[in-house]
């Protein structure tokens, strides 16, 4: 009985060192599990973070090597990050921009946009944009567009704001000169009384400004944008002329440049001078686009003008009637008193030639009538066309005229400067003319016993004509030259810009002195 006691006792004891045993070989197999589960998971971690370093390398690379500024501020401010654009855009180094507040290096005159910016973004949690202008650390003023957003990576961390940053101050100048051009463009317009207009050519819309409302004569000043509506405010008579120069220009791609007229409901006739050009954008529909320029007091000027040179073409016919028909009574007074009363007398001496008893005597009184006769022809064709002055100058006319006028009784001098090299025959012919007159004028009513014939040639040619004579009062300088001598000499010298003085008392003589210029040719 003891023994069978102790046998089971024994069989009871090893059974419970096998239990044991395969408990301990069940956790043994559950550790192992849990250590090959614990390195997959372990493999999976370390490949996961060599995922994050790459994507971090090359999130790094990417925001190190951006065009754009980018940096991350904490609520308060403060720049915690930034990339090498971000350093080179404030010119220092990045120890002076981390732990420093961007708005520090935002222009003064700026900060309180920059302060609204930046509040806006907390607040509201949305991407905020402003522009502004910054100074970098070596005082470079530049234009910049910023942009920011709040962003919260993880809750136990602080909030912290991206912000992009591009600098557009090409931009921005360039906005300038084109507000600048645009405003000096629209005075341009302004002041030559100008305005634009456009044609769409897809949907044939006609715009026009506000200034070119006055120039087409739109009634009430309504204009409903339609290409045919402009036509038809055009004058009857060039409408279509302008119709066809519009849609040949469309059709050849080519600029267009016609002047014509708008009739307004006074009746008031407006002249306009259209150019403009098609202008091609990719992407865009073609444009035709120009401007419109009020010409109508041009108009009335030209025409004035023209009314004018009429006028004067007129006047000048009339005067060289008038100046043809008192050189014509001058030569019949000179044929008359001079050479028709010495063949006269010549006939009168012939018919008493048959019945003197002494005819020789008789005949050389004849003689002697002819050779008067002949010299009064010569001067008479002398005054009126010298064939000296065509053959050898104005000096040896003027020196002719002076020998041929001088009587015992009145002297007539010369002094001839600087006239060896010969100037064109017209002006040759209108200074001798001039001179002629003013002499002829001293010989009627001067009653000089000398006068004085001065000529000068350098950049100007200044005439003199002097003389000792009774003189006059000159009174207003209108009234001397209203004379029929003196007007003469006026309008030639109109010819060459001229100017005359005339310079006289009772008693002392009288000098008148003329310039003239003379272009060379």
């Amino acid at each position: 009985m003891k023994v069978k006691t102790a046998h089971n006792d024994l069989l009871a004891e090893v059974s419970g060192t096998s239990l044991n045993e395969m408990r301990l070989q069940k956790v043994l197999e559950e550790l192992h599990l849990h250590q090959a589960e614990l390195e997959m998971q372990n493999d999976e971690l370390r490949i996961a973070n060599e995922k994050l370093e790459l994507q971090q390398l090359k999130f790094s690379g990417i925001y190190d090597l951006a065009p754009i500024g980018y940096y991350i501020l904490t609520k308060e401010g403060l720049v915690s990050e930034v990339n090498n654009a971000g350093i080179l855009l404030l010119e220092t180094g990045k120890g002076n921009i981390i732990g420093n507040r961007l708005q520090s290096f935002v222009a003064p005159e700026y900060r309180d946009i920059y302060h609204l910016f930046f509040r806006e973004m907390l607040n509201s949690g949305k991407k905020q944009s402003r522009q502004l202008k910054m100074l970098s650390r070596k005082g470079r003023e530049f234009y910049v567009q910023m942009e920011g957003i709040v962003v919260v990576a993880v809750r136990s961390l602080p909030l912290q704001c991206d912000i992009a940053v591009m600098d557009i101050t090409e931009r921005v100048e360039a906005e300038k000169v084109l507000a600048k051009t645009k405003e000096r463009l629209e005075l341009a317009l302004e002041a030559s009384l100008s305005g634009t207009w456009e044609l769409e050519l897809d949907t044939m819309k006609f715009y026009l400004d506000e200034f070119n409302y006055q120039t087409c004569a739109i009634p009430g000043g309504k204009f409903d944008g339609r290409y045919q509506t402009f036509i038809s405010l055009i004058h009857p008579d060039d409408r279509l002329a302008v119709d066809q120069q519009f849609r040949i220009a469309l059709n050849n791609q080519k600029s267009i440049d016609l002047v014509c007229r708008f009739d307004n409901q006074g009746g008031n006739t407006r002249f306009a001078s259209i150019r403009g050009h098609v202008i091609t954008e990719p992407g865009h529909p073609n444009r035709f686009v120009g401007i419109m320029m009020d010409i109508t007091a041009k108009k009335e000027l030209e025409q004035e003008a023209i009314r004018i040179k009429h006028e004067q073409q007129r006047n000048i016919a009339l005067a060289t009637i008038h100046a043809e028909e008192n050189e014509r009574s001058r030569i019949s007074e000179a044929l008359h008193d001079s050479v028709s009363q010495l063949l006269y007398g010549i006939r009168i001496k012939l018919g008493t030639l048959l019945d003197s008893d002494n005819a020789a005597e008789a005949l050389r009184g004849v003689y002697k009538l002819l050779d008067l006769a002949v010299l009064e022809t010569r001067n008479i064709s002398f005054e009126l066309a010298p064939a000296i002055l065509n053959d050898f100058g104005l000096r040896a006319t003027i020196e002719e005229m002076a020998r041929r006028l001088s009587t015992p009784k009145m002297l007539i001098k010369t002094r001839l400067m600087t006239l060896n090299v010969r100037m064109d025959l017209p002006v040759e012919s209108n200074i001798f003319r001039i001179l002629q007159e003013l002499v002829n004028n001293a010989m009627k009513h001067s009653e000089a016993s000398l006068i004085t014939i001065e000529v000068k040639k350098n950049k100007h040619v200044e005439l003199t004509v002097s003389d000792n004579g009774k003189g006059f009062e000159t009174g207003k300088p209108e009234d001397i030259t209203s004379g029929s001598g003196l007007s003469s000499i006026k309008n030639r010298l109109s010819l060459y810009n001229g100017c005359i003085d005339i310079n006289s008392k009772p008693g002392a003589g009288t000098v008148v002195k003329i310039t003239l210029e003379i272009k060379p040719e």
